[in-house]
């Protein structure tokens, strides 16, 4: 077959024998390929983005003179492109991703209005675009991960708008009136970024505040973009392919899983306000953030114990699943992220680690170790339903999962010790720079040498994603329904 009929039969696969016993879901499926086809592409395309400016970025920190005769890849801009890239780049389009399969699988049915959804996501995409352009030409804000230039905002908004619209109208339309966890974080996810965007946006662009306040509601937003917006979608997604790919049920939903959903949107929310100790504010302030990152504890807690508890009980299957490997390593990345999360927000220690690479360290860690595993092994996981074929290459799934294994490990421990080191000789009453600086080099080169293995796994499920699009489909696959998807686990953990 040609390379245009098999992209064809890859968007409108028509199948015979056994599939036509699901054809509900396969009607889901074909309601939703091309959004989510768009999605997946997207985010693999502005992780390759992003990895790259992260690289250029962290080659700066030891050797300076890197494109140093260039006045648009000097390191005050590309390192917020690349926070800003990977965060509205690629995180945002695996979040909704798994947001709108989740959604559509588990109300079975769809709002339809492809093309609604497919235009709000390109809006979205080329919103962002515009932003990276804005930030390189200099007109970036001077806030964290709200770099892009003010008219920026609103589009993104509209874009937004558009998405949480469609998934609102998929949830109402729902099939199955029993709801299940993972759509109860789904739709608090969507609900609180419009809230803490907006509120980002009027504080600090439209109405901006005055003094202190500024950088006050900008610690709040990071740290909601994270505990409000990303793990949220992280969580859905564990808790809907947990089942799926180990044939069991989550381990003590029907007990535990309320009280972590509500425990942990209660103190996430204020948790962001403990990185301001020690700074211009009423100490009050800042030692309810530090309150809530301890209440953290409580939902960490219990979320790590169903997701560890599930799939070591069944231990032997996850190697026989890439997305069940990719969930594992997802979930121990979460558990000591939110354990360093938690203790690292102590006045004592933020008296070392505050004004050092520390955060950074974490910020990777969540990202590309909690998020980025777990949306990647869904990618995985939803690619052949939708395009009924076989991942084309196991060897490039395990160079993907390996590489980016390797390459969180490397980059977690050298900005997160090297964070740790810099923040103690900081301290010192004889702090020389140039000595912390020196000091420092072993840790910028491991960020390179770990941003490296991210960008061969990047490169990696690109290459996944477009062969699996343009392979043709087996005689087998044709016939016969390819994927065994296991029994109809998901749950109501009320």
């Amino acid at each position: 077959m040609s390379l245009i009929g098999n992209i064809c039969s890859s968007l409108c696969p028509e199948l015979n024998g056994e599939t036509k016993n699901r054809e509900s879901v396969r009607a889901i499926d074909a309601s939703i390929r091309f959004p989510l086809l768009s999605l997946i592409k997207s985010a693999i395309v502005w992780l390759i983005i992003a990895t790259i400016f992260g690289l250029i970025a962290s080659i700066k920190l030891h050797s300076p003179s890197f494109f140093g005769d260039s006045s648009i890849l000097t390191y005050g801009k590309v390192e917020p492109v690349f926070w800003n890239a990977l965060i509205y780049g690629w995180l945002f389009n695996a979040g909704i991703t798994c947001a709108v399969f989740l959604l559509a699988r588990l109300g079975g049915t769809t709002a339809g209005l492809g093309i609604f959804l497919t235009i709000a996501i390109t809006l979205w995409n080329v919103a962002v675009g515009f932003g990276i352009i804005g930030i390189l030409a200099g007109e970036q804000l001077p806030y964290q991960w709200l770099e892009f230039p003010a008219f920026v905002g609103p589009v993104l908004f509209t874009a937004f708008v558009g998405i949480g619209l469609w998934c609102m109208l998929t949830f109402r339309a729902r099939i199955h009136r029993t709801s299940f966890a993972s759509q109860w974080w789904i739709i608090a996810a969507l609900f609180s970024f419009a809230w803490i965007y907006t509120t980002a946006q009027m504080m600090l662009v439209c109405f901006p505040a005055q003094g202190a306040i500024q950088t006050l509601v900008n610690s709040w937003y990071v740290e909601n973009v994270f505990g409000l917006f990303i793990a949220p979608f992280t969580f859905a997604t564990i808790l809907y392919l947990l089942p799926k790919t180990l044939g069991a049920p989550v381990v003590g939903h029907k007990y535990n899983t309320f009280l972590a959903f509500w425990s942990w949107l209660l103190f996430a929310s204020f948790s962001g306000v403990a990185s301001m100790a020690h700074g211009p504010i009423p100490v009050w302030v800042s030692s309810v953030g530090v309150i809530a990152s301890f209440g953290l504890l409580l939902p960490a807690t219990t979320l790590s114990i169903q997701f560890l508890s599930s799939l070591f009980q069944r231990f032997s299957v996850i190697w026989d699943s890439a997305t069940a490997r990719f969930l594992l390593a997802g979930c121990i990345a979460f558990v000591v992220l939110m354990y360093l999360k938690v203790f690292g927000a102590l006045r004592s220690s933020q008296g070392v680690t505050q004004f050092s690479v520390y955060d950074s360290g974490l910020w990777y860690l969540a990202f590309f170790g909690f998020a980025g595993m777990v949306f990647t092994g869904a990618s995985l996981f939803i690619l052949p339903r939708l395009l009924n074929k076989e991942l084309p290459s196991s060897t490039l799934v395990d160079l993907q999962f390996w590489a980016q294994s390797m390459g969180v490990i490397i980059v977690s421990i050298g900005l997160i010790s090297g964070g740790e080191q810099q923040g103690a000789l900081l301290n010192q009453s004889t702090a020389d720079t140039l000595v912390i600086v020196k000091t420092m080099r072993s840790s910028f080169f491991m960020i390179t040498t770990g941003l490296t293995f991210i960008l061969v796994g990047a490169v990696a499920n690109a290459i996944t994603y477009f062969w699996l699009l343009i392979s043709d489909r087996s005689e087998s696959e044709q016939s016969v329904s390819l994927i065994k998807e296991a029994p109809e686990l998901e749950y109501n953990a009320s």
